[in-house]
């Protein structure tokens, strides 16, 4: 009878339970948490990769003479605008003002509706950032500006940088900053007028 009584009495304590348990809700809070930024992380780093790889389209379309509609020879670019409503997305364009390669081409129509993607101002597509990362900035040779046109026109795949809806070609370096939803991460592509793009944290 004594020796049943002594097996009865091995366990765990309460104590000892609740510190096991704590420890436990510690290590898989961390973890969780640990896990999500770095997740917010890899989105963003995609969205900048989506964004160079986007601009690297245009230059493709503006040198290899991609037709939109009935129009050959088209330049081809890259709008993108950090007001409010247009800060979550931005668009892939053909420059259906410019009828002649020797031209400046323009920028995309500054009265085109930024919310869709309207064929009547050369849009090709309208691409909506997701999960809460936006555009936060946008650079030409380090001043910021409020919208940004990058271009290319055949036979060149030099970048057109331009600004506010000027056709005049701005400097040599234009910069868009990406954001994280929370704020604690960001993205910047870099496009400079020879064509290089690159995408760093």
């Amino acid at each position: 009878m004594s020796w049943s009584k002594r097996n009865f009495k091995r366990g765990f304590t309460l104590i000892e339970l609740l510190v096991t348990i704590s420890i436990f809700v510690i290590l898989t809070g961390v973890v969780i948490f640990n896990e999500s930024k770095f997740n917010s992380t890899i989105l963003l780093t995609n969205l900048g990769y989506d964004v160079a790889l986007t601009i690297r389209q245009a230059q493709t379309y503006g040198i290899n003479i991609k037709e939109f509609g009935d129009n050959k020879f088209l330049p081809y670019g890259v709008h993108f605008d950090k007001s409010d409503d247009a800060k979550k997305s931005f668009i892939l364009f053909a420059d259906v003002q410019n009828n002649d390669i020797d031209t400046i081409a323009h920028p995309y129509d500054i009265d085109a509706d930024l919310s869709v993607c309207e064929v009547i101002y050369g849009c090709v597509s309208r691409y909506n950032i997701q999960r809460g990362n936006y555009i936060s900035d946008l650079q030409v040779d380090g001043e910021p500006v409020n919208s940004l046109d990058i271009i290319f026109q055949r036979p060149n795949p030099d970048a057109i940088i331009t600004s506010e809806g000027n056709a005049t070609p701005l400097g040599g370096r234009a910069e868009i900053f990406l954001i994280s939803s929370d704020g604690t991460g960001s993205t910047t592509i870099s496009v400079q007028s020879n064509g290089l793009i690159e995408v760093s944290k």
